[in-house]
């Protein structure tokens, strides 16, 4: 199985009070098994590590002081630790120009998206043939239009 993971999930991984966290972390527990034995493969576009590393700076220092630095995390990443997540890297322009022009065709009658992240996520599953796997909401109204898009309670790992 290829997954490509989206960021909502490792966050709400560090978010205990957010909605999806214990189905993040119950979701990574699982993938890094999953990983470890060779039944999956988790992928993830240069955004998920981006997104992570900021979302564990803002924990990390809820209310910047001007008298003092901000905290820095105890192991950058710590979201994604002991999960290895492969970088998927766009094999040129046409790569993404022919996944631009695949997504227009199928998006009659959507509403456009939100944020040019989503799209990566969604590019880098189709060009992997993987599931996208993701607490955001506005993500898992794309289910079907490029790739699977689904939720971390959904997945079945080996």
């Amino acid at each position: 199985m290829r997954i490509v993971l989206d960021s909502s999930v490792a966050i709400a991984s560090m978010k205990p009070a957010e909605p999806g966290h214990a189905d993040a972390l119950a979701f990574l527990e699982r993938a890094r098994a999953a990983v470890a034995a060779g039944a999956a493969r988790v992928l993830a576009p240069p955004e998920l590590w981006l997104e992570v590393y900021v979302a564990e700076q803002r924990l990390a220092a809820p209310r910047p002081s001007p008298r003092r630095a901000p905290a820095a995390s105890a192991s950058p990443l710590a979201a994604l630790a002991g999960l290895a997540v492969e970088l998927v890297a766009p094999a040129g322009e046409d790569a993404l120009t022919d996944f631009l022009g695949l997504l227009t065709r199928r998006m009659r009658g959507r509403r456009p998206f939100a944020n040019a992240t989503d799209l990566v996520y969604l590019w880098a599953a189709h060009g992997a043939e993987a599931t996208v796997v993701t607490l955001d909401e506005g993500l898992l109204k794309y289910h079907g239009v490029v790739c699977d898009v689904t939720r971390p309670q959904h997945v079945r790992l080996g």
